[in-house]
């Protein structure tokens, strides 16, 4: 991409509210996911409808969301809901309602995040799902909260709004304003010489760093030839990795926005918001500094563990029962990770509590429980777990247990004895695994190890 072309990138992201109705009827948001299951004569824009007061934890959220942006809150002033008016299939009542345009003042404005600053951050509903193909709409999705984030334009390169966006979206995991399950989409204003162009609904990441790589070297070539860009709206085509031109860009007085008359301003708590940013957790740098300098995790564990808010808890919380976290980290960032990937769950998902693993991690420092035996109740903390005490038959066998075993798996397995005298040393693995097998995982290792050397020895002799 060649430097001296005056790139500006700027984004529009829209994100699914964390919410169990939609923004103004108590149809839910998640659940039968048949077309047309989830609607009612609200968000399907039936004549005589009136909408409910605006969902009051999508307001929240997006309170949420604008304080992690470093946005000014606009709690002095009435935030007006806007019509805005555009004809398209998917839209059932002739235009959307939104706290922006031409009467409104967004909840959250004037912002930073990563290097990039924030025009705003704005409520607003989702329309229908239309396929153009067939032509038929699914209105399941018709009146979703959903948040709209607008950048400045001042990105330079798909590589910077990659980053920004990933950085984005961690940050907001934490507070848990945004549906994972439905993802982002967003629309990318680009402009290198001439007028910017809007590449409309950009699902994916990917996506977006492709049309942006596309877009601005189109715009490049154009230049070189000569043509003018103007201002206009395009699609990308993922299929053949190029934008689509699909009309003139639309300006403010084409949407028609007229203040509604069916929803009345909002006006937001001062105090209220003061609540709302005392209860924020810290964020994902915050806490990375945390674990490396107050708990002494290593950078790279320290990295796996401040991707998820629920597993950087999960440590504070073994820290505080007693845990050095840094000594047993394998026990959260191997162990508990295995469990869980292998049980296809995230840790919000199930009930695993810190006190049953700490406890369970002092067994094994103890010498009570062998690692071995540790990892495999640890498979049985799923969906739920429990205090080991409440488990008989876990604790470490005594010497007398461990020969007794020893001499069953040297005895049954002539072979791998053999093996092992004719100097091939991994054939003592074998034997070793049996006599796990025999103790139910209860015997020490390192014991194990020692008492078949000792008896095979004596033999030889």
């Amino acid at each position: 991409m060649e430097k001296e072309f005056p790139i500006k990138i700027g984004l529009e992201i829209h994100g699914y509210l964390n919410t169990k109705e939609k923004l103004f009827c108590m149809c839910l948001t998640s659940g039968d996911e048949k077309p047309n299951s989830r609607i009612c004569p609200i968000c399907t824009g039936q004549p005589g409808s009136k909408p409910m007061l605006p969902n009051k934890k999508a307001v929240e959220q997006v309170i949420k969301i604008a304080l992690v942006l470093g946005c000014k809150i606009n709690h002095d002033k009435g935030l007006v809901w806007n019509r805005k008016h555009y004809s398209w299939p998917d839209l059932p009542k002739g235009y959307q309602n939104t706290i922006s345009g031409a009467y409104s003042v967004p909840v959250g404005e004037k912002g930073k995040f990563q290097g990039i600053r924030i025009t705003e951050v704005h409520l607003e509903e989702d329309p229908a799902q239309w396929n153009p193909e067939t032509g038929k709409i699914n209105y399941n999705r018709s009146g979703l909260p959903l948040i709209e984030i607008v950048t400045e334009p001042e990105f330079s390169s798909e590589e910077d709004v990659v980053f920004w966006l990933r950085s984005l979206m961690h940050n907001l995991s934490y507070i848990k304003a945004i549906r994972k399950d439905l993802g982002i989409k967003a629309d990318v204003n680009v402009s290198t010489y001439g007028e910017r162009v809007e590449i409309k609904n950009l699902h994916s990441i990917t996506d977006i760093k492709k049309a942006i790589e596309y877009e601005v070297e189109r715009q490049i070539e154009n230049h070189k030839k000569g043509i003018t860009q103007t201002r206009e709206t395009l699609t990308y085509d993922s299929a053949k990795g190029r934008t689509i031109k699909m009309r003139e860009k639309e300006s403010g007085e084409d949407y028609r926005f007229i203040p509604d008359p069916d929803l009345p301003t909002i006006r937001l708590d001062e105090k209220g918001i003061k609540k709302i940013s005392a209860g924020m957790p810290e964020m994902p740098d915050v806490k990375l500094k945390k674990l490396i300098k107050t708990y002494k995790i290593d950078k790279a564990n320290a990295e796996i563990l401040a991707k998820n808010l629920e597993l950087v808890e999960f440590v504070e919380s073994l820290a505080e029962k007693g845990v050095d976290v840094s000594k047993n980290i394998s026990w959260i960032t191997i162990e508990l990770l295995r469990v869980l990937n292998y049980n296809k769950k995230a840790l919000e998902e199930v009930e695993i509590k810190p006190e049953h693993l700490a406890d369970l991690i002092k067994e094994v420092e103890k010498s009570n429980i062998t690692p071995l035996k540790a990892k495999q109740i640890m498979n049985e903390f799923i969906p739920k777990s429990f205090p080991i005490s409440k488990k008989s038959g876990i604790g470490m066998l005594p010497e007398e247990e461990v020969e007794k075993f020893c001499k069953q798996a040297i005895k049954k397995n002539p072979k791998a004895v053999k093996d092992f005298k004719s100097g091939n040393s991994t054939a003592i693995n074998f034997i070793i695994g049996e006599v796990m097998k025999l103790s139910g995982r209860r015997a020490d290792y390192r014991k194990v190890r020692n008492t078949i050397l000792t008896i095979i020895n004596k033999k030889t002799k």
